[in-house]
């Protein structure tokens, strides 16, 4: 069974290095980014839950979409 040796040049390991942590590095910005909106659904889905045991109002979706379209148009 044949070896293959790989030698890197030091001058070009850096940009090696850069190339391999890149896409690591989206698929980790990613999941965090998901990971926030899941905590943000559980947060509100908690937040019902506790509003309807205890018999509070919530705002309907409609109010809510038109707040965060409000907040993000200025």
């Amino acid at each position: 069974m044949k070896t293959i040796k790989f030698t890197f040049e030091p001058s070009y390991h850096g940009l090696l290095q850069n190339s391999l942590q890149n896409p690591v590095m989206e698929q980790e910005k990613d999941y965090i980014e998901k990971q926030e909106i899941l905590d943000a659904i559980r947060a509100g889905l908690l937040e019902i839950k506790e509003a309807r045991l205890k018999g509070r109002e919530l705002m309907d979706a409609e109010d809510l979409l038109n707040e965060l379209s409000s907040n993000y148009l200025r």
